[in-house]
């Protein structure tokens, strides 16, 4: 019994002193990156990701997706970018900046950044024994146009439109009167364009007031503002004018409806020819895969 224990306390050290050496190899790492990039639409943006600690990144893989797993949007594997299953709205855009890739930082670089660019990334990391990954939040923002005030003061309805096109992300649009009370809309609609840009429109009756205000602005506080006046006092109203005032407004409102729905209708139109392209592009691949 004596001398059986100093082989036990040996082989108790040897396994103690292996896993200390095996885990001295391994070292485990934490993937991190900035929580949040706001990017102007048109313009390129870094997405940061990097390794803590820091550590050589050279020879593991490197994956940008959104949200799937594949296709991705950038590739870093065995030493080299891979393009072979890219998202197709991301050929030839992005850039994995490996610089400082020794140092474990390899930002990812997109050009031109689109409408449909917004939204969460995710930079997964893999080496041989050890994963991880972390998030990112992309957000592509445009200022719209100037908005368009019309207005009908001569009718026993009194009406006016605020349109204002081009927002990311989606705008709000406020009315206000001459003393800066806010007028509340009897009719208000968003929606988006066949470039994936934000347009709204709303109809008010028009307040006791000189001057109406439209103001349109997005979530992160960039805006545009129109003012107008609406009555002149002193003026005299003919049925002429009343008669006049009614078809232009008309006029102007069924114009900008039947705009609204042509573009409506160009992003129907162009959605289900993306659609057949995809259709055609899946019986394309099939059809090859019968000659392998």
């Amino acid at each position: 019994m004596g001398p059986a224990i100093p082989k036990i306390v040996r082989f108790f050290g040897l396994f103690i002193l292996c896993s200390m050496f095996e885990g001295s190899l391994s070292v485990r790492f934490k993937v991190s990156s900035t929580t949040s990039i706001v990017a102007a639409l048109g313009s390129d943006v870094l997405l940061p990701c990097h390794l803590i600690p820091e550590m050589n990144a050279e020879k593991m893989e490197i994956r940008w997706f959104k949200p799937m797993y594949q296709p991705y949007v950038h590739l870093y594997i065995n030493g080299k970018d891979d393009y072979t299953a890219q998202m197709p709205q991301f050929a030839n855009r992005t850039e994995l900046l490996k610089d400082n890739i020794t140092r474990g930082i390899f930002p990812l670089k997109i050009h031109k950044v689109t409408a449909q660019d917004s939204g969460e990334y995710y930079c997964y990391v893999e080496s041989s024994d050890a994963h991880g990954r972390t998030t990112v939040q992309l957000q592509v923002t445009a200022v719209g146009s100037l908005p368009v005030i019309t207005s009908n003061t001569y009718t026993s309805n009194d009406t006016a439109f605020c349109v204002s096109c081009g927002w990311l992300p989606e705008p709000s649009l406020i009315w206000t009167d001459t003393q800066g009370n806010q007028v509340i809309p009897s009719m208000e609609n968003v929606y988006r364009n066949e470039t994936s840009l934000y347009c709204i429109f709303s109809i008010i009756s028009l307040p006791d007031s000189s001057n109406i205000t439209c103001t349109v602005s997005n979530s992160i506080n960039q805006r545009k503002q129109s003012s107008r006046q609406i009555r002149e006092s002193g003026h005299p109203v003919t049925f002429r004018d009343q008669y006049s005032r009614y078809i232009i407004f008309w006029s102007y409102l069924t114009y900008l409806l039947l705009c609204i729905g042509y573009i409506y209708y160009q992003s129907m139109e162009l959605r289900e020819k993306k659609k057949e392209i995809r259709r055609l592009r899946a019986a394309c691949a099939s059809h090859e895969g019968l000659f392998y």
